[in-house]
């Protein structure tokens, strides 16, 4: 998808790490095919739902919840 390589190129660009970019990128691309997974066609078209959705999928998964801010 162009949106993400767009992404990835901005990261680049900007001095990221590239371990820190194949995160980020990696973790794009799973919430984009989340997104196809549930029928949606615009992964831009963001909503609530949508986030909260992928966030439940991913504990359902046993992904490790990362608390910022603490």
């Amino acid at each position: 998808m162009q949106l993400i390589e767009e992404f990835e190129q901005s990261l680049v660009e900007n001095g990221i790490a590239s371990k820190t970019i194949e995160s980020y990128v990696g973790d794009v691309r799973g919430f984009c095919a989340f997104l196809f997974g549930m029928g949606v066609s615009d992964p831009t078209d963001l909503k609530r739902f949508y986030v909260v959705s992928y966030k439940n999928h991913l504990v359902e998964q046993n992904y490790a919840i990362a608390v910022f801010g603490k």
